[in-house]
């Protein structure tokens, strides 16, 4: 029942975009030039004495000729759009008859200017089963691609949504060094950032109990990926969540944070970030 409803729902519009239609038919152009030269179909090899580089623009006169009938075809589809209903069962018809129709043309070019010799139903077969190769595989390639395409639209255009959503209720998302998504943690749980060598940890507070959890990612870049936040950096190993800060001490001649936790949290700062910690300090006090 679930394939039959398919068959008549109507196909998505990344399928009827004008861009994708005029992309398609130069793909299938170049797919059918390479193919016309390699596989050298509609008796080609009677050709043979004209030479590669003649053969060549012979070739690309015949599939320029078959490609026109295919952008006109192309053409009317694209031109109807809005004004037929066009389901995935009337989408394949319109393209079997493209397979046919070419195989009529390129039938007419064999009777007209090669002249074979072989029967007429057993040329057609031939051509029918070629011209097939010359636009299902094409096609196919970029129907898969064009899925592809729109699925991670889709899905970018609901990681941002998603994103909006998070910062809403103030989520920060930690990324690999791949930019692929690890996590997600409320922005009052996180402590601080620990870096050693290419790992982070991010040392968060759950249940009143201090958790740990490792990332594949360098300071660096996820000081970039945090601006914004209230996760600075106070240290070259450090970053600490402005949040959760209890107390800022200057013991001696050095100045630590001291994180609101379960437990003495001590992180130290570094003269590099001093005044940049004294100035988000003001910031957030204000």
């Amino acid at each position: 029942m679930g394939k039959i409803k398919l068959i008549f729902g109507e196909i998505p519009d990344y399928l009827k975009d004008k861009s994708t239609i005029i992309t398609q038919v130069m793909f299938v152009s170049l797919f059918a030039l390479v193919f016309i030269n390699i596989y050298s179909p509609f008796n080609a090899s009677t050709w043979s004495e004209m030479g590669r580089i003649q053969f060549f623009f012979y070739s690309s006169a015949l599939i320029l000729f078959g490609m026109l009938v295919i952008a006109i075809s192309k053409l009317i589809f694209y031109l109807m759009i809005g004004k037929i209903r066009f389901t995935y069962l009337i989408f394949g018809l319109w393209h079997l008859t493209e397979i046919v129709l070419l195989a009529v043309v390129y039938l007419l070019v064999d009777l007209v200017l090669l002249n074979s010799g072989m029967e007429l139903v057993e040329r057609f077969t031939s051509l029918l089963s070629i011209t097939l190769l010359v636009l299902a595989i094409p096609y196919s390639l970029s129907w898969q691609y064009l899925s592809m395409k729109d699925k991670r639209s889709k899905l970018e255009h609901l990681t941002e949504n998603t994103s909006l959503e998070f910062k809403e209720k103030k989520m920060i998302t930690f990324r690999d060094e791949t930019e692929k998504l690890r996590f997600s943690i409320k922005s009052a749980d996180i402590l601080f950032v620990e870096s050693t060598d290419n790992y982070v940890t991010v040392h968060t507070i759950e249940n009143g109990k201090v958790r740990k959890i490792m990332l594949r990612n360098t300071m660096k870049r996820l000081e970039k990926e945090l601006e914004g936040t209230l996760i600075q950096r106070c240290h070259r190993s450090f970053m600490v969540n402005f949040e959760n800060i209890k107390l800022v001490k200057l013991i001696s001649t050095n100045l630590y944070i001291y994180m609101d936790s379960p437990g003495e949290i001590r992180i130290p700062v570094s003269r590099t970030y001093a005044e940049h910690v004294h100035e988000f300090l003001n910031r957030v006090s204000l």
